[in-house]
């Protein structure tokens, strides 16, 4: 006659137990609980409940979600009354067949639920982290840099690794107007990174990632070389710490920060190289900014139409809530279109880089607006438009002690001002150049070319040609402090 199996708490019981190598006696003396009240539970002579079975499985070293696991897998085979005969049933075969069948359906079926419970649950994580770090960058905001060193090294609620991924985004968003605060930011990451909870491996691969923003900090600073040793830290760090890093920091961003480098050392293949290695990885949310920086890549090695087809990528990949960034693109694109004469195409993109700007309500973006605009008319032969544009602009860099673009814009009008025989005004703008000379922003090579610019006009020898010139240098100059202009 069949014996009736357990019931499956206590089938469970017996196989958690035995799984885990403990006797009945030894887990009586763990628990208090008799060896005949144990056997009860296990042959379903008496009910084990879900709580007791839950806390018996814990005493045997099981980690929660053990005992689910295990009730699932007896889910799973077949009840008893299938064994009985039907001259339409299943043989022994088939049922043996059906059951494989259904229980490596079962395990796929169950394994696709639990890797996306898991992918739900870390999301979940994530965004709350990522929220939390938010709070403690608004915090940290408003303080003196050295406060919040002291802060981030005695306090540890900001020694957390999402803030030090916070600081490192604000750190490159600071780097297109402010080199210092660019790199302040991105040394405070990694006093987080150093400080971070977890162990080291994970710590190395925060430190890695710090270390690159650091590196960017340096680059636009004018300092390759110190850029490039941070660089190299940064990669050995990263590469000491794969381990620990299930994709929560972003690679893609690192290789994007490492081909703008390679970009300002005027090695243009190794900077397309890294733009693409780092597309190849991009999560969905990089690849517009990083397609913004492989353009701007391909428009300084001169390849404007190719600058042009991935702006339009670009702004395909662009979610709709990154205005600032289809802004920068647009504001590209324009100017890429004047550079090759496509002024009809250069009006139109123009037009909607101003709904997108007046939209933000940046100050300073509106100046290089207005900048723009008299490019464009310069283009088109409006030299009044365009001197009145070139004006406003000149005045508002230089309220914001903005050298290089001051001094560009003041070349720019240099040339309308020559094309008119108006050297006076020539002279004049020489004149309110000297301090340039003294700002930050402007490295060594340049200042010699605006020396040039100065000493020919004094004695009225600039010629239309020479102020051409000298734009199209500056304009090269300022992303690679070793260029010289060639008389």
């Amino acid at each position: 006659m069949p014996r009736t199996p357990p019931p499956p708490f206590g089938l469970a019981l017996t196989i958690l137990r035995t799984e885990a190598g403990w006797t009945q006696k030894e887990l009586s003396a763990a628990t208090g609980l008799s060896r005949g009240v144990l056997s009860e539970y296990e042959s379903g002579t008496t009910e084990l409940t879900r709580d007791r079975l839950e806390y018996l499985s814990g005493v045997l070293g099981w980690p929660l979600g053990t005992v689910d696991r295990v009730l699932f897998g007896l889910s799973l085979l077949p009840p008893p009354e299938e064994a009985r005969f039907s001259p339409v049933g299943p043989d022994e075969e088939e049922r043996r067949i059906i059951d494989q069948g259904a229980a490596l359906a079962a395990r796929d079926a169950a394994e696709a639920l639990r890797a996306e419970l898991v992918r739900g649950l870390r999301q979940e994580k994530i965004e709350k982290a990522r929220r939390a770090a938010e709070a403690l960058w608004r915090r940290l905001k408003p303080l003196p840099n050295p406060e919040r060193r002291r802060l981030v090294t005695q306090e540890p609620e900001f020694q957390v690794p999402f803030l030090a991924e916070r600081l490192c985004a604000e750190s490159e968003r600071a780097a297109a107007s402010d080199a210092r605060r660019a790199r302040d930011l991105a040394e405070l990451a990694l006093l987080v990174a150093e400080r971070a909870p977890g162990p080291p491996a994970w710590r190395s691969r925060l430190q890695g990632y710090a270390w690159a923003f650091i590196g960017n900090a340096r680059r636009v600073a004018n300092d390759l070389p110190a850029a490039e040793a941070a660089f190299d830290r940064a990669w050995m760090l990263w590469r000491e710490g794969a381990a620990a890093d299930s994709g929560l920091l972003s690679e893609a961003l690192l290789l994007d920060l490492k081909a703008s480098l390679r970009r300002d050392q005027r090695q243009f293949t190794a900077a397309l190289d890294l733009h693409e290695r780092a597309l190849a990885v991009a999560k969905l949310g990089e690849k517009g900014y990083i397609l913004l920086n492989q353009s701007f890549t391909l428009e300084q090695s001169g390849d404007l139409e190719r600058s042009i087809e991935t702006l339009e990528d670009a702004a395909r990949s662009i979610p709709g809530e990154q205005s600032r960034l289809l802004c920068v693109l647009r504001f590209n694109q324009t100017v890429n279109l004047l550079h090759l004469g496509r002024l009809k195409e250069a009006e139109e993109r123009l037009a909607e880089t101003r709904a997108l700007v007046v939209e933000l309500g940046n100050e300073l973006d509106l100046v290089r607006l207005v900048w723009l605009q008299g490019r464009l008319a310069a283009s088109r032969g409006d030299r009044r438009e365009a001197i009145l544009s070139f004006e406003q602009a000149r005045r508002e860099f230089a309220a914001r002690t903005m050298a290089y673009d001051f001094a560009l814009v003041s070349l720019e009008l240099a040339v309308l001002y020559r094309e008119q025989e108006r050297t006076g005004e020539v002279k004049a703008l020489a004149h309110q150049m000297v301090w340039i000379f003294e700002a930050h922003g402007v490295h060594r090579e340049a200042l010699a070319a605006l020396e040039l610019f100065r000493q020919a006009a004094e004695r009225e020898e600039l010629t239309v040609e020479l102020a051409r010139r000298l734009v199209e240098y500056l304009k090269k100059a300022r992303h690679d402090p070793q260029l010289r202009f060639v008389v």
